[in-house]
């Protein structure tokens, strides 16, 4: 093995745990932050436009929308979800 080819493959070799321990956490991260979003965002469903009205003006956004039967702070879903991960 030449010397070059020498060098990548110790420094592969010892990038092989970071690599895997990646694989592992990533998942368990974008499952986390999902978990939160739909978290938030089931706590922030109500059965009045008032009720949504007033946990807007918490978020710094303002209005209301209706989602289904429910309704849920600010404008719109996008205005939402950025007042709501200003918030967190």
């Amino acid at each position: 093995m030449a010397r070059n080819q020498l060098l990548y493959h110790l420094h592969f070799e010892s990038m092989k745990p970071t690599i895997s321990a990646l694989g592992l956490i990533a998942p368990l991260a974008i499952f986390a932050l999902g978990f939160a979003a739909a978290h938030a965002q089931a706590n922030d469903m109500f059965p009045t436009k008032a009720a949504a009205e007033k946990r807007a003006k918490e978020l710094k956004c303002s209005g209301a929308f209706a989602m289904g039967s429910e309704w849920m702070p600010c404008k719109n879903f996008d205005v939402y979800e950025k007042a709501v991960k200003k918030e967190s």
